[in-house]
């Protein structure tokens, strides 16, 4: 019959035994964790393979006043790293859901056309667009969609002049709350504000650099990105959401241009696509098969690319899905999108 000394020896050896079989286990457990990270770092599993689930897709609508440069441009490449970006295997494309007629969506779009200023009766210029006119101020027109309620509100500035004589930019800051107060007040959906600044040269709003010498501000309202990606307009001086202000304290004189052409995204329904790689997309782009959103004027005859990103393009006139674009940049006025989903999937 073992002592009492030797069961508390035997018990402490036992403890000892069991303490150094937990920690052989969990440093097993540690170095395997370490060996299948690295592994899986080297040697990283194949994408899943894309879904393709929307089928064919519509080129990527980008409407803009840009035209195309008629001469050809030779780029060369000075980014950052001194090489093309690395490209994912397959891109998300997400469903842009369109409305369709409603029962009272023409009093809802009256409504709408009331807040704005334009009270009148409107003048139907296609199946579901409507135009109204200011009667105490014809240079205003509203042009709006029955079905989704998006907007352009133009005032003709050429035919009143005297609007820019008045200097009342006193800062960003109050630029912007007039931008925001008039979507807020119409109670739309807006994002993140930029500037843009104009100065009336021979009868034309041209770019400026600074507020100081801005005879107009652009402010564009940028969606939120989309799976951490950026979204792009297809024009970047002038977003789908959108005023365009004069310095008149006249409210009336107050918007030159107010557009309003958002679709919905449904992030919850998307599907995946192969995408072609960057150096595909610089052939592209050196072939002109490309969207042009930015070319300084005169059109430059070489372009040193010194930006390549990701982005989504937010489509006009709308479409039903958000695609993905690689934007070209020499962060000096030229940017250009080429569609990274693959050709074959292209219609």
């Amino acid at each position: 019959m073992a002592t009492l000394t030797e069961t508390a020896y035997l018990t402490r050896k036992s403890v000892n035994i069991g303490v150094i079989i937990v920690v052989i286990l969990i440093a097993l457990k540690i170095t395997f964790s370490l060996a299948t990270g690295l592994w899986q770092k080297i040697f990283p599993p194949p994408p899943p393979p894309a879904t393709v689930a929307f089928g064919k897709l519509p080129y990527p609508a980008a409407q803009n006043n840009l035209a195309t440069p008629s001469g050809v441009i030779s780029y060369s490449l000075e980014t950052a790293t001194g090489a093309l970006p690395e490209m994912p295997k397959n891109m998300k494309v997400f469903f842009m859901p369109r409305p369709g007629p409603s029962f009272g969506s023409f009093d809802k779009m009256k409504a709408l056309a009331t807040k704005i200023g334009f009270p009148d009766i409107p003048q139907k210029v296609g199946s579901t667009a409507w135009r109204f006119t200011d009667s105490t101020n014809p240079l205003r027109i509203l042009d709006i969609d029955e079905v989704s309620d998006n907007f352009r509100l133009t005032y003709n500035y050429l035919s009143d002049l005297s609007l820019f004589n008045q200097k009342s930019f006193s800062s960003q800051v109050d630029v912007i709350s007039s931008a925001t107060s008039f979507f807020g007040g119409l109670g739309l959906s807006f994002g993140q504000p930029t500037l843009t600044y104009f100065k009336l040269d021979a009868g034309s709003l041209v770019p400026t650099t600074s507020l100081s010498s801005s005879d107009a501000v652009g402010v564009t309202f940028n969606r939120d990105a989309v799976d951490k990606i950026p979204v792009v307009s297809p024009d970047p001086k002038q977003g789908l959401v959108s005023v365009l202000l004069s310095p008149s304290s006249d409210q009336k004189r107050k918007i030159l241009e107010g557009r309003y052409f958002f679709t919905t995204i449904d992030l919850e329904n998307f599907a995946t696509y192969p995408v072609i790689s960057a150096a595909v997309a610089f052939d592209q782009l050196k072939n002109g098969n490309t969207i042009y959103a930015s070319v300084p004027i005169p059109a430059p005859k070489s372009v040193t690319i010194r930006k390549i990103y990701l982005a989504y393009l937010d489509p006009y006139p709308p479409q039903s899905y958000l695609q993905p674009v690689l934007v070209f940049s020499d962060e000096k006025g030229f940017i250009a999108y080429i569609p990274v989903v693959s050709r074959d999937y292209l219609e």
